[in-house]
């Protein structure tokens, strides 16, 4: 190694030194003190958080959890909103970070340069709000009280947890039919009806005359599958527009579950596609809510035919002594 690059090479471990010394939590002493003070999980009513390129997302908490105000009250997951919460109560002062305001924008935790902000408003009416930075280790982060110059070391808290995107805080399972009770699934598109009955057998059949070729199984199986659990990527609201093309859909899906005279059948309509959005609209009839589900989804339905649930024909081989 030449001169120069041990020069080099001495001045970048000088550096990392310099920043794991600046930037290892220090112990905040005997005052250590809850990082929001008095802070319990009953008291927060909604949480807003906002990420650094501006998206926000607003959570409500409601009787029975929490709802999305922005997509008319879309119920939360269970327990999504005390989970969240119950990583931001226990946070205390106990691992002070550096109290620089200079260190702020390489934290991330900046009033213009930041992961996350987190703003808890109360039943009382107070609010607290915090920045999220950088994670110096595993499902931990730099948190700063807005309006002070102290970061803190937040463990079992980073950005990850504070997702802005809404199907992280709800189910994303939109429409579900046990696969095993489901005894007919009906795909209508612009290339037609098809109709998959299922056999005493286990197999499925198609309804109507018989194709030309056999119906293959492992496709039918993929289909029926696809139809009877439907993931969201986002809720919309329960309000319908004229932009979501419901009233001539692109493809309509039917599940019948039951015999014959106790038949239930269950609809997921899937209508146009979101201007800006790789997703499709779908409504459910078991649910009040528009949701967007993803391009691969929709396809599936969208795109289906006949020929393509059929067995591949077995081409000849050519014959080579001919």
């Amino acid at each position: 190694m030449s001169l120069r690059n041990k020069v080099l090479a001495g001045v970048l471990a000088l550096q990392a030194v310099i920043i794991v010394v600046v930037f290892w939590p220090r112990s905040g002493g005997p005052g250590i003190e809850q990082l929001i003070e008095g802070l319990t999980e009953p008291d927060v009513v909604a949480v807003t958080i906002t990420d650094g390129e501006g998206k926000s997302l607003r959570i409500n908490r409601s009787p029975f959890g929490c709802v999305l105000p922005g997509a008319d009250d879309y119920p939360c997951a269970k327990n999504r909103l005390p989970d969240f919460l119950h990583r931001i109560v226990p946070l205390t002062t106990a691992s002070l970070v550096t109290d620089s305001e200079a260190s702020h924008a390489r934290l991330n935790v900046a009033e213009n340069s930041f992961e996350r902000t987190v703003e808890l408003e109360l039943a009382d009416g107070r609010r607290h709000k915090f920045f999220l930075g950088t994670s110096p280790r595993g499902r931990s982060g730099h948190a700063r009280l807005d309006g002070q110059d102290e970061v803190y070391l937040a463990p079992g808290l980073s950005a990850f947890d504070a997702p802005v995107r809404e199907d992280a805080w709800v189910d994303p399972l939109y429409f579900s039919v046990s696969q095993d009770q489901a005894a007919s699934v009906t795909v209508e598109n612009p290339t037609g009806a098809i109709t998959l009955e299922i056999e005493d057998s286990g197999d499925w059949k198609l309804a109507g005359d018989p194709p030309q070729r056999p119906l293959d199984q492992a496709k039918a199986r993929n289909l029926v599958r696809a139809a009877s659990s439907i993931r969201l990527s986002r809720p919309l609201g329960n309000r319908d527009s004229d932009s979501y093309g419901l009233d001539a859909p692109a493809a309509t899906v039917t599940v019948r579950q039951g015999d014959a005279e106790n038949r239930e059948e269950r609809v997921v309509l899937i209508g146009a596609r979101l201007a800006d959005d790789d997703g499709f609209v779908a409504k459910s009839s078991e649910s009040d809510y528009y949701v967007v589900v993803d391009e691969t989804v929709a396809l599936t339905f969208i795109g289906q035919d006949l020929d393509s649930l059929l067995e591949t024909p077995v081409v000849p081989t050519p014959d080579a002594s001919n």
